[in-house]
């Protein structure tokens, strides 16, 4: 493989990583069961803050570390 073909393609590589880099972000721990196991798709300040589910995850979270 020619050496101008590696560098090209390291180049775009380390550009496309740093534009994945700030489209995709981790989302938080706290919310990371809404975001991605919840079928409701928007809930009220005060539905989230008493939520079975999520407080449920975050006691089994806590219970094994």
């Amino acid at each position: 493989m020619p050496e101008s073909y590696r560098k090209g393609t390291s180049s775009f590589y380390r550009l496309w990583q740093r534009f994945i880099n700030k489209v995709i972000q981790e989302a938080p721990e706290d919310i990371q069961l809404c975001e991605f196991d919840c079928r409701e798709s928007q809930c009220a300040m005060g539905d989230w803050g008493k939520c079975e589910r999520r407080l449920r995850s975050i006691a089994q979270t806590r219970k094994h570390t």
